[in-house]
């Protein structure tokens, strides 16, 4: 798909290393010029500049919490201000909590809801007048087996990671009218500091090594292997992309296949 996103525009909630990183990556080796969000200032300059640096695009970076109403407008704000236009946006920002249910914090539950729902549709919400403005738009949201696999410890994750997914299903048949394309990937097991922390979590919890588990999580994939974040930039660069034109409201699983869709 070289040169597919040419004089193109993205915005990228949530660039942090993995998933962000490399899906700023591959847009930005695409032709896309990029703006990118993460709460936290200085390691955001520091990906923005690796990025620029590797791909020869434009590149701003945005200190944002997504959780902040105004900072998700400012954010897709700074693109169309500062690049002139919006074409394509990535929600990967997440925030998972950990815990048994009957020992959920409330607060803990809250941030989750408003990071994995509420911020990534503010997010898509606000791009929305901007790509009308060009003729259309792309918007692509991260999400996780976690809701199917019905993983314990899991319930903050991924009941909102599931209300996303039903709320953006929505969101794609309201915009399709005005040529803008809303479209989830979800993402298994995914080599990360999230994935390592995890490991470590459930390592203790069954007296094993993080090692140990990685290699069942492995196993437990037909395809015997766990999910590098470069797969699924390369899902999110062909959704973001004019060659996906036909595709809206749609789930797409890059897990190595560690859930069989029926």
């Amino acid at each position: 798909m070289s040169g597919s996103l040419d004089g193109r525009v993205a915005v990228v909630a949530g660039a942090g290393e993995g998933i962000g990183l490399s899906t700023a990556l591959a847009l930005a080796g695409e032709g896309a010029d990029l703006v990118l969000g993460a709460r936290r200032a200085e390691p955001l300059r520091e990906l923005a500049d690796r990025v620029a640096a590797r791909t020869g695009r434009k590149v701003l970076a945005v200190p944002t919490d997504i959780a902040d109403r105004d900072a998700c407008h400012a954010l897709v704000d700074a693109a169309a201000d500062g690049l002139g236009r919006v074409d394509a946006v990535v929600n990967v920002a997440t925030y998972n909590p950990s815990g048994r249910v009957e020992d959920l914090d409330r607060d803990e539950y809250r941030r989750a809801f408003d990071v994995n729902v509420l911020g990534v549709l503010e997010v898509s919400r606000a791009a929305l007048p901007h790509m009308r403005a060009v003729g259309g738009g792309s918007i692509v949201q991260i999400s996780t087996e976690a809701p199917r696999m019905k993983l314990p410890y899991m319930a903050a994750y991924a009941s909102t990671k599931m209300a996303m997914e039903i709320a953006s299903a929505t969101m794609a048949r309201e915009v399709g009218r005005d040529n803008i394309r809303v479209n989830v990937v979800v993402a298994g097991y995914t080599d990360n500091a999230k994935l390592a922390k995890y490991l470590e979590e459930v390592a203790e919890r069954r007296g094993l090594t993080a090692e140990e588990v990685r290699a069942e999580f492995a196993a437990s994939a037909a395809l015997r292997r766990v999910t590098q974040p470069e797969d699924i930039a390369e899902a999110v660069l062909f959704l973001a992309s004019p060659r996906s034109r036909g595709m809206t409201g749609t789930v797409t699983h890059v897990t190595s296949g560690v859930v069989l869709e029926p």
